[in-house]
């Protein structure tokens, strides 16, 4: 898999994507009208840290926690086309339920268990910036930790006044590209069975050694 992302990029991911995959895990409050993409990202960092500096929640309720509302904040199907790009195409109705589903347990398994890394990271929001389609980026740095200064930017979709997260870029390296580099070659060389299959090995080894 070709790669520009330098090993430091490496380690930043490694520490940050607990909070990218965390940022959206509490409850939005309700509010007579509909929330900008700053405003939900914005009401929901303090909730999300105060949870994560909860010495009382097991690694295990920390991430039970997260799974129930990134399931609901993220647009995995939004993120699964782009992810696929040109190959989405090639997969039927059915395998594309059965991709969304293993990319949604794999992007969980992957950096869940990184809870237990935080180090009483802040995030601050910023900015937003415009993008194409009416998306906006919503912009984040990390303060504090190792990683003080790291970037943390959210694209952000607008479905049915509910703003929700299809891409997230660290330090200039987006999620989505980079899913994109890795399931291409496979989806070329098994299709999509065998990119669904691989992901489903993945996950449940990985579900197993929990």
């Amino acid at each position: 898999m070709k790669t520009c992302i330098t090993s430091r990029t490496n380690d930043v991911r490694t520490r940050v994507m607990l909070l990218l995959v965390a940022l959206l895990m509490a409850p939005i409050p309700v509010h007579a009208e509909p929330e900008s993409a700053r405003q939900v990202v914005e009401s929901t960092v303090a909730q999300v840290l105060a949870v994560l500096q909860t010495p009382d929640l097991t690694l295990d309720q920390r991430r039970t926690r997260i799974e129930k509302i990134v399931y609901v904040e993220f647009d995995f199907q939004t993120m699964s086309r782009l992810v696929l790009a040109r190959n989405w195409k090639k997969f039927d109705a059915a395998q594309r339920e059965a991709f969304i589903r293993e990319f949604k347990r794999h992007l969980s398994r992957s950096y869940g268990t990184r809870l237990a890394r935080y180090e009483q990271e802040q995030v601050e929001v910023t900015g937003e910036r415009t993008e194409k389609r009416g998306d906006v980026t919503v912009l984040t740095v990390i303060r504090g930790g190792q990683f003080d200064g790291a970037e943390i930017n959210y694209r952000m979709r607008d479905r049915e006044d509910s703003w929700r997260v299809i891409d997230v870029i660290i330090e200039g390296v987006s999620l989505v590209s980079n899913f994109r580099s890795q399931f291409k070659d496979v989806v070329s060389r098994e299709g999509p069975a065998g990119l669904i299959e691989q992901l489903k090995t993945k996950n449940d080894a990985e579900g197993s050694g929990e």
